[in-house]
């Protein structure tokens, strides 16, 4: 028998029997096994058979999309520090040879593709207003204050979007999964590192963990998502079909949260808070789950009225009391920001203006606020992109979640629409004191994007589940 090749939609067909209570192979997957039944499942089921999806499929008998990886080398060579620059020196263009390698590599990803493929746009709302911001943020680019910075940022973008174009048009729902897991992984080793080797760190630094020379606020926004996809990981193995045991995500989930709450970056951990929360309350909705809930309640109010006191006075990290009113300062910062789009509305003063406007009165590089970099530096227009991608994807995963309800043989996208769900909430409320999703090109940027990519796998998942 020739070995089966990777199906597009990521559906297979198996008998009904296996619904009876026979196991399949798929289930095995969920409990840390990649069993015969995902081998097979590249296969036609006979007439009559359910649908099932798969999941997961094994690298040693599918060939596996080189596609999936990509992201994960953008955002390491995007973020992933090895040496300390000062503030400006991105703004003023200087080159070191840390700046050639990042350079080389998003070179190297876009020939391939651009070589190897032809990625082409489908009419999908989600995917058109992610490339229309890409391509809006690199157009501004051409009048920005620091024009080799901005050109090298919009070249990048431009990378980016044949990615991500790539992704949707190669890429399947397990795919998709190894990306996540990928991703996961990537910070866990990042974890590793940093508590292997601490870099030296500047003054405000001091005592916040990250990894390398990353920003501890980069880090932070890192660690928030990964805990995020954990703690949804977990929650949601017994449907969702995940390769790995349960207590490797919890494991993980604990590791990568304790390292998150280290790194003492407010914004990330009240935005990972809130999402947890959200997608706890949706998870328990129904109403068998409503005695976890209520015991979950009853466990948080204890952990609160017991060692709330010391939790508030970490997660304050010593501030005074201006601080705090201030944002410890970004209201400064957003004043400033404010009369800069009363002078240019409409389209702004280029993408990555943001990094050295605000340099002279305050030394930050940065709005520290998503929604006001976006105006600040690509104006009305690129919010109406960036600001529509962001309520589509966040749209998307609500309307999905309720879809694969609907929907036989769905039961494993639970976990992708609650994830979906989850990291949105934590962007938008993130996005209040970090700027780093409207960047363009970052970490949270790249998730932002790829957050987008997984509605349309998932939409792609219940289409086919619809057919079948």
């Amino acid at each position: 028998m020739s070995r089966p090749g990777p199906a597009r939609s990521g559906i297979t067909r198996r008998p009904r029997v296996e619904e009876a209570g026979a196991p399949s192979g798929v289930d095995a997957v969920g409990a840390g096994a990649v069993g015969a039944g995902a081998v097979g499942a590249g296969a036609v089921g006979e007439v009559g058979a359910a649908p099932s999806l798969v999941t997961w499929r094994p690298r040693t008998t599918f060939r596996t999309s080189v596609v999936w990886w990509m992201p994960l080398a953008l955002i390491v060579a995007s973020e992933y520090k090895l040496r300390r620059r000062a503030n400006d020196a991105a703004a003023a263009g200087s080159v070191d040879p840390f700046i050639v390698l990042e350079l080389g590599v998003y070179a190297f990803v876009g020939v391939f593709l651009l070589l190897q493929f032809r990625p082409r746009l489908r009419p999908n709302p989600v995917l058109v207003w992610m490339v229309g911001w890409c391509l809006t943020a690199a157009v501004s680019t051409l009048y920005a204050p620091s024009t080799v910075f901005a050109l090298v940022r919009g070249a990048q973008l431009v990378v980016i979007v044949v990615v991500v174009l790539q992704f949707v048009r190669d890429a399947d729902l397990s795919a998709m999964r190894r990306f996540v897991h990928g991703y996961v992984g990537l910070v866990s080793v990042s974890i590793l590192i940093g508590l292997a080797y601490v870099a030296p760190t500047s003054n405000e630094q001091r005592g916040r963990f990250t990894w390398l020379f990353t920003h501890s606020v980069v880090a932070g926004a890192m660690l928030a998502f990964s805990t995020i996809l954990l703690f949804t990981m977990w929650l949601t193995h017994r449907v969702a079909r995940l390769p790995w045991a349960r207590w490797v995500y919890g494991a993980l989930l604990v590791v990568n949260a304790v390292s998150l709450i280290r790194s003492r970056t407010r914004g990330s951990i009240g935005a990972t808070i809130l999402a947890i929360i959200v997608v706890l309350l949706l998870w328990l909705r129904a109403s068998g789950k409503r005695d976890l809930l209520i015991t979950s309640v009853v466990a948080l109010s204890a952990i609160a009225l017991t060692v709330g006191g010391p939790i508030v006075s970490f997660y304050l990290r010593d501030s005074d009391a201006s601080e705090l009113a201030s944002f410890n300062n970004r209201t400064l910062v957003w004043t400033i920001a404010a009369d800069i789009i009363q002078a240019r509305p409409l389209h702004g003063m280029g993408l990555t203006a943001s990094r050295t406007v605000f340099l002279e009165d305050t030394g930050l590089g940065g709005a520290h606020n998503a929604y006001l970099n976006v105006l600040v530096d690509v104006g009305l227009l690129g919010m109406f992109w960036w600001g529509g991608l962001v309520l589509l994807v966040l749209a998307g995963g609500w309307r999905l979640r309720r879809r694969v309800r609907r929907t036989e043989g769905a039961s494993p996208l639970t976990f992708d629409t609650l994830a979906i769900v989850g990291l949105m909430v934590c962007q938008i409320v993130n996005a209040i004191t970090a700027e780093y999703v409207a960047a363009g090109v970052s970490a949270a940027a790249m998730v932002l994007y790829m957050t987008a990519v997984w509605v349309v796998v998932v939409e792609d998942s219940c289409d086919e589940l619809g057919r079948t």
